[in-house]
């Protein structure tokens, strides 16, 4: 009887909760947010559905949409809706300068949530009290002078991935090379040997790893793209949520390996130091010299276990959160880095020649390791690199949730709402940079950057809220295609073939294998 009485219910039910649901609806769309959010141009919407038609394209369909189409449209600042939640691009220096200048407005957005089973509350998406504490303490370790230190990795990196250069080209037989996993692996030794305390990897680390990243990388795009995967309860019980819980999983266990690994290695050093200690006591007449600005100057690694294991900043969550982060951000973005730019001067092989003229006047035919004398001669491999970051920022767009109302381009943009800072729209926006799909290195000369706005160019954000990494990976970056560009010639098989697309998601991958053709280089080239 109960039951017979439910389904004679049950449509008056569901019509009363759809009518509920639709006076919802009429009530909210009628708010101040959402008037404020539709005062902006952008594409056309559908009541509850937004624009959840144009948005639901493949990749780089929607980077076309979003950095060209709709800039051209709708100018330098628009709204889109993913159905009910509303997005504010912005892609120009002048309009975003407001929210990167600001101490205030540093919190990312909710959609960056999908990391925090990997990330917990680490630099990358840590709340704004959260991240202000860590960058104070963990800044230290990216000083002018740990950085110096580095090079003798950077140099020796180099050679190890001058090495797996040559092996595929013996392999392919003088054919194309796929030059982005080789990067990648050469990224990874050198953060490895470098920030996290000279751990070196095996083939089978790396594949690990890389299988894993760019495991939870995809299905972090998914959840964006399918927005009911974000109820965590509903992503835990799908396949995605299953896979990435593996992932997760499995590059936890590597990130506390490098720690554990560290920690042992720095105990070992404590006690072999205190025995020598007490050696010099038993002789005092033992001349005992101390490095000061060693005691202070402490790599990543080493600052966090001291502000983990000693002073408790951090719990080993936390470390762990920490390393993970800092894993992540470098050495996928720069390997990505690395592989536009060997395929920009494979495609502008004029530009490449500057660069070996340049190199060929400091190093001559000489095959010594880099030194940062060295680097602050190299003004032009810095100018193509500057400008290979422009054309294909590693991270092409970065979300932040305004805290409160904010004032922009006449705009009041209310408080909740998520910005979308379009660094590759604003890098390819014609009103900021003319011509903007050249290769043009010269763009960043100093005379020609002069009267520049100082956002105009932010492959790594800018403001309080900026990479903390961005002198490492720029350091790295010149060391290391120093090194390639003075042993190898890179080039393309045909030059006409159409440009490589690039992929609008979390960083900006090419479409296709980025596959060159490498060829060995006399010191006399």
């Amino acid at each position: 009887m109960l039951d017979v009485t439910w389904i004679g219910f049950s449509p008056l039910v569901g019509s009363l909760l759809a009518s509920l649901l639709a006076v919802y609806y009429f009530v909210w769309s009628r708010s101040r947010f959402v008037r404020l959010i539709d005062t902006l141009p952008g594409p056309k919407t559908y009541p509850v559905l937004g624009n959840i038609f144009e948005l639901n394209v493949a990749h780089d369909e929607l980077l076309r949409k979003a950095c060209h189409d709709w800039i051209k449209q709708y100018g330098s600042m628009y709204r889109v809706w993913f159905t009910v939640r509303p997005m504010v691009v912005i892609a120009s220096p002048e309009l975003l300068e407001p929210i990167l200048s600001s101490n205030t407005l540093v919190t990312k957005a909710d959609e960056y949530d999908c990391f925090i089973p990997l990330l917990g509350k680490s630099l990358a998406v840590a709340k704004p009290e959260e991240w202000k504490k860590n960058r104070r303490l963990l800044n230290p370790a990216f000083k002018v002078q740990i950085l110096n230190s580095f090079m003798y990795a950077f140099n020796d990196k180099s050679l190890l991935c001058a090495k797996e250069l040559e092996e595929a080209i013996k392999s392919s037989n003088g054919g194309e090379i796929n030059v982005f996993p080789i990067m990648t692996h050469c990224t990874m030794d050198i953060i490895c040997e470098t920030t996290m305390g000279g751990k070196t990897l095996t083939d089978e680390d790396k594949a690990g790893y890389i299988k894993n990243f760019h495991g939870f990388e995809n299905i972090f795009q998914q959840r964006l793209n399918q927005p009911w995967l974000r109820l965590d309860w509903l992503f835990e019980l799908s396949g995605p949520g299953r896979a990435n819980a593996r992932f997760v999983g499995e590059l936890r266990d590597f990130s506390n390996m490098l720690i554990t690994h560290r920690r042992e290695l720095v105990k070992r050093k404590t006690e072999f130091a205190q025995n020598e200690s007490s050696e010099r006591d038993a002789n005092p007449t033992d001349e005992l010299q101390v490095d000061d600005d060693t005691k202070k100057n402490l790599i990543f690694m080493d600052l966090l276990l001291k502000e983990g294991d000693v002073n408790g900043n951090f719990n080993p969550v936390e470390m762990r959160d920490e390393v993970s982060s800092m894993m992540a951000g470098g050495h996928d973005t720069t390997a990505l880095a690395f592989t536009w730019f060997l395929y920009l001067i494979s495609r502008n092989p004029d530009k490449q020649k500057l660069i070996v003229d340049e190199l060929n006047n400091v190093f001559g035919d000489s095959d010594r390791p880099c030194t940062t004398q060295d680097l602050a001669e190299l003004k032009y491999l810095e100018c193509c690199i500057k400008e290979t970051l422009r054309l294909y920022p590693s991270i092409p767009f970065m979300l932040r949730r305004l805290p409160e109302d904010v004032e922009i381009g006449g705009y009041v943009l209310p408080k909740g709402v998520t910005i979308g800072m379009m660094v590759y729209g604003m890098h390819h926006n014609p009103e900021v940079y003319p011509d903007p799909e050249e290769f043009k290195p010269e763009r960043f000369f100093p005379e020609n950057s002069v009267d520049r706005h100082p956002y105009a160019f932010i492959p790594f954000s800018a403001g309080p809220r900026n990479c903390i990494g961005q002198k490492f990976a720029m350091l790295e970056l010149k060391v290391v295609l120093a090194h390639l560009l003075r042993q190898f010639q890179f080039s393309v098989s045909d030059p006409t073939e159409p440009m490589i697309i690039p992929l609008l998601e979390t960083t900006l991958k090419p479409k296709s294998p980025v596959n060159l053709i490498v060829t060995k280089r006399s010191f006399q080239a």
